[in-house]
């Protein structure tokens, strides 16, 4: 937020109504920087406090449990991160933004400061600076920094979570602390200076932000030794910023963001900079073009089962589902909010405003993504058996099976194809052989069931389908196929008519064998690339050479 509006806001005056937000990567210090402002005489707001952990955090998280009712409703709407742009203003949080507003409002009644912390909170720093401004009370806003190395170490050690996705964490919620905070107030603070100059590092806060101060510094610095314990710091490395830099087994994209935030620690001018601001919003877009947006939820709890029907004909697909639904299945069509996702997302593909190949990842289309996860998500979590069976399902098999995978769905896929042999009209071939290939490249894992669609009456699908609803996930690593590559690799330039018989002998086979999905895959990952790059004009002239 500009100053230019905190002025407005304000009419030009210092308001002496501060929130301290203690923002940065949980596992940085912010426990230990949340207790040390309380203790310089500033409210943490209530005393319903999230309880200490004996293992993980004896002394305390100082976590205000009813800010954290509102950030974890926030979750159950918003669980991509960085959010979808302009969040705090959409309907989907309008009851969430008005718990806030009223808290703070009731809060600050009959107190002048006010200290929060919890880590989901970098995740909606817009959200807190709108609201502060809306209730006008000013944002004093802490950021901690840690080396990440050590942050991941901690995570591990504490919550055995993945070593990658806490080095995500750490990441985005660097970047959105640094990001997303106002330059003309806020501190970047080093976990060094934290627990090294513990005195000097809160005297510099509270001057920077003109908080309460002691008279009796010796005092407070007693209460801060007897809250501090050195012994409990298991994962501080100690490691120099020098060693540091030095290290090869810590992705460029993860020092490139550390040692820019200890540059704008030691130079608070330069953390207030246009030209940091511009190196973090470059990191954070060179994050997103590689990773996406990350999804919020480490500790996925769903035990149904999801099916999705990938077909060109709306009628097969509702005759799949129909069979489905005999095994007790519970499958919606073309009434799904998917349908309506799929169409949006399928006319930004075909206008090439979204890549195929890369467009699950992409941060313009989060705002979709968020929909279909909570749509996926509430149906995997209140039905044991339930899926999609829709045609639009072809045109974002991708954005599917990825969001599928984040939460941890146990997902069927089920593919008909047709003979495309049978197919004359040069477009209608070429796309037919782009969505199912784009269809078998998605669903490669875990087994998928494929059926043509000239078989789809007959008591060997009816008996295929009651098998695969009735299967159970296996341990066994799947069948790679030992043919070598020459075996499928396709002429260039692509022949539409070779590429039909190829890819429909291999369907035949593999809807009659399972084992033969492997021999289906070799063929598509083979010529996935070509087949999906080549365009319309490009096949007419494979095909009159």
């Amino acid at each position: 937020m500009s100053q230019s509006l905190w002025q407005r806001l304000f009419n030009h005056r210092q308001p002496n109504k501060q929130a301290v937000l203690i923002l940065g990567s949980g596992r940085s210090g912010t426990s230990v920087m949340t207790k040390c402002i309380n203790l310089m005489g500033i409210s943490l707001g209530t005393d319903n406090l999230l309880a200490p952990s004996k293992r993980i955090n004896p002394k305390g998280y100082f976590e205000n449990k009813d800010v954290i009712n509102i950030h974890k409703s926030l979750g159950s709407r918003i669980r991509y991160r960085p959010a979808f742009k302009g969040y705090y203003d959409s309907p989907k949080i309008k009851k969430d933004r008005a718990a806030l507003t009223t808290y703070l409002q009731t809060f600050f009644e009959n107190e002048q400061y006010l200290a929060i912390k919890d880590p989901r909170m970098n995740d909606y720093i817009e959200l807190w600076q709108h609201v502060l401004a809306d209730v006008e009370v000013l944002p004093a806003e802490i950021v901690l920094l840690r080396n990440p190395m050590d942050v991941v170490n901690s995570n591990e050690r504490a919550w055995h979570r993945d070593t990658t996705l806490a080095m995500r964490q750490w990441q985005v919620r660097t970047l959105l602390s640094l990001r997303d905070t106002d330059r003309d107030h806020r501190i970047l603070v080093t976990y060094e200076d934290l627990f090294g100059q513990t005195l000097a590092t809160l005297k510099r806060i509270a001057t920077q932000f003109d908080l309460p101060w002691t008279n009796d510094e010796a005092a407070l610095q007693a209460q801060i030794d007897d809250f501090i314990d050195p012994g409990l710091q298991k994962s501080d490395s100690g490691e120099s910023l020098t060693d540091f830099e030095a290290r090869t087994d810590v992705d460029p994209d993860v020092k490139a963001l550390y040692l820019l935030g200890r540059q704008a620690a030691a130079d608070p001018a330069y953390f207030a900079s246009a030209e940091f601001q511009q190196r973090i919003d470059d990191l954070t877009n060179q994050y997103l073009a590689k990773y996406g947006a990350l999804y919020r939820d480490f500790n996925v709890k769903i035990n149904s089962k999801t099916f999705f029907v990938f077909g060109e004909d709306q009628d097969q697909v509702n005759q799949v589902n129909g069979l489905l639904e005999d095994g007790q299945v519970k499958m919606v069509g073309t009434k799904a909010d998917s349908h309506v996702i799929a169409e949006d997302l399928s006319e930004r593909l075909n206008n090439n405003t979204l890549a195929v190949q890369t467009y699950p990842l992409d941060y313009l289309v989060v705002e979709q993504k968020e929909a279909l996860n909570n749509y996926l998500r509430k149906n995997a979590k209140r039905e044991t058996l339930w899926g999609v069976g829709d045609a639009q399902n072809n045109e974002i098999v991708e954005m599917l099976t990825t969001v599928s995978a984040e939460l941890g769905a146990d997902t069927h896929n089920v593919v008909i194809a047709d003979d495309l042999t049978t197919i004359d009209d040069r477009r209608t071939l070429r796309l037919a052989i782009q969505h199912l290939v784009r269809t078998l490249h998605a669903v490669e894992q875990p087994p998928y069931l494929v059926l043509m669609a000239d078989q789809l009456d007959t008591p060997a699908t009816q008996t295929a389908i009651a098998a695969f609803i009735a299967a159970e996930p296996t341990k066994e690593q799947p069948v790679h196929d030992s043919q070598p590559d020459e075996t499928f690799k396709l002429r260039t330039p692509l022949d539409l008519n070779e590429a039909a018989a190829t890819l429909t002998a291999l369907f035949q086979r593999a809807s009659q064998d399972e084992q033969q999905q492997a021999a289906l895959n070799h063929f598509v990952s083979l010529n996935y690339d070509e087949i999906l790059n080549v365009k319309g004009d490009q096949y007419a002239n494979s095909v009159r050479n």
